[in-house]
């Protein structure tokens, strides 16, 4: 994965690499807001996560935590016969149990019950859904779709290519038809479909 970190930066800004699963390296107490954001099949246990996160949270701080449910759906049934959605799901539903790391983490309150077992208190969740592709009457919600569909246009292989072929070991003549499936699919205007995303918050309470 190449470097993409950007040099011309605000001056109160300053990128990091390291790993999240392991003991943050900040000290207790550091931040007033911490913000955690699409690690969805990256991170095996939450609870560690959002511990640490809660550790290195200064008293009265706040977390957030926002994750993508990766099911695409529609609310008018456009969705439900399309089969390249069907194999869509079941990638990321057997990757993320052959890599016990889970991408549905919507479904199992994975945020919810990870912030609340580490500590932070006054919990709220709220859910958007964010269409994919121009078919939203909204003009911001229309951009926002195009913005999607773009991104899953150009990224799907990036997203798809390691569970196929390395993780799950699917037959490699069926990708790229399940390529041009999921373009057609993207392209086809159509289909109302969207995804949701999860925003859960957290307080860290003050120091008695």
């Amino acid at each position: 994965i190449s470097l993409t970190i950007p040099s011309w930066v605000p001056p109160n800004v300053k990128f990091e690499i390291d790993d999240a699963t392991l003991r943050w390296t900040w000290d207790n107490n550091t931040f007033d807001f911490i913000h955690i954001r699409y690690l969805f099949g990256a991170i095996k246990d939450w609870t560690s996560l959002f511990k640490e996160a809660y550790r290195c949270c200064a008293p009265d701080g706040w977390i957030q935590s926002a994750e993508a449910d990766v099911h695409i759906r529609s609310d008018d049934g456009t969705t439900d016969d399309l089969d390249c959605l069907k194999l869509w799901a079941k990638l990321f539903t057997e990757g993320g149990a052959a890599l016990g790391s889970p991408f549905f983490v919507q479904e199992g309150d994975l945020q919810e019950k990870g912030i609340q077992a580490a500590g932070f208190t006054d919990i709220k969740s709220i859910e958007y859904k964010f269409p994919i592709g121009g078919w939203a009457r909204d003009p911001e919600l229309r951009s926002v779709g195009n913005y999607v569909k773009a991104t899953l246009e150009n990224d799907l292989e990036g997203y798809t290519l390691l569970l196929w072929k390395t993780i799950l070991q699917w037959p490699e003549d069926e990708y790229q038809v399940f390529l041009m499936e999921m373009r057609k699919f993207l392209r086809n205007k159509k289909v109302h479909a969207y995804m949701t995303v999860r925003y859960v918050y957290g307080r860290k309470a003050e120091a008695s």
